[in-house]
């Protein structure tokens, strides 16, 4: 199924990115682990065409989550621990593409076109929607929720703003282009324009989803010492108080959902036709 050389490249290759992110803090160390396994099950099963989209995923929402921290910790709404993500986060984005590698890679269907849909749509998903929330974050007015398009405080979830929009639709011609680079000589003008298609819309039908589940079932807490929403159920060293929502269903729920949705969109425009996607493998 893969050579000594790909488990040789790919360990490589993980052992350089895991140092990198040793030092960028971009995961605490059991988002290290996770991270590292997500990675190089799919490089091994997918090799760089799959792989390829992941890391620039990694790298780029790792920066987008450090860039102007301060100005997102002032509004209470940056992440935890600098930025450092944990492995259930690592999980939930990066868990689906990572079966979907697996899949294909045991049903001997890498090289089928809606396999590969499928794989993007649920990382595309989920890098818009880090994406959606990082930059929407820096922008200087106050988010409104998706569902009666209210103001909300930064950070809430099922909060959109005109910042994270654009960059949730942008984020397709970063991954989409780094993709093609890596398929087989032929018409790569019509791959890209039809992956870039499928990856816009599964990407933007996955990442409001997941804005339509955060505002209406995501769990959101108060604090009973600050006053503060937060979506932890602990706050301040104390357990917090639940406002509305699920209690099961936090954020990384949520984006698991969301990447399923993503997944199975990209899968359904190919397999149905509605897309064509013709790929030379």
């Amino acid at each position: 199924m893969f050579s000594v050389g790909l488990i040789i490249e790919a360990t490589i290759v993980m052992v350089i990115i895991t140092l990198l992110s040793i030092k960028a803090g971009f995961v605490d160390p059991s988002g290290l682990i996770s991270s590292f396994v997500v990675g190089y099950t799919i490089y091994i099963f997918g090799d760089k065409l799959f792989f390829v989209p992941l890391l620039i995923f990694y790298i780029v929402a790792g920066l987008m989550t450090k860039i102007r921290y301060e100005d997102k910790r002032l509004k209470g709404a940056a992440e935890e621990k600098l930025g450092a993500r944990g492995w259930k986060n690592v999980l939930a984005n990066g868990g689906v593409a990572m079966a979907i590698v697996c899949a294909s890679a045991y049903t001997n269907s890498t090289t089928r076109p809606e396999f590969l849909a499928a794989y993007l749509g649920a990382i595309s998903t989920a890098y818009a929607d880090t994406l959606a929330t990082e930059i929407g974050l820096l922008y200087p007015r106050e988010p409104r929720l998706i569902t009666n398009m209210k103001p909300v405080p930064a950070g809430t979830p099922g909060g959109v703003s005109p910042y994270g929009t654009a960059a949730q639709l942008l984020s397709a011609f970063t991954i989409v282009p780094a993709t093609v680079l890596f398929l087989p000589a032929g018409d790569k003008l019509s791959v890209f324009l039809s992956l870039l298609a499928i990856v816009i819309i599964s990407s933007f039908l996955g990442a409001t989803f997941d804005s339509l589940i955060g505002a209406t079932a995501q769990a959101v807490y108060k604090c009973r010492v600050c006053g503060k929403m937060t979506e932890k159920n602990v706050h301040c060293n104390v357990e917090t108080q639940l406002l509305k929502g699920i209690k099961y269903i936090d954020n990384n729920m949520v984006n698991l959902i969301a990447t399923i949705v993503g997944a199975i969109t990209a899968y359904t425009l190919v397999y149905s036709g509605l897309i064509s996607l013709e790929l030379k493998m």
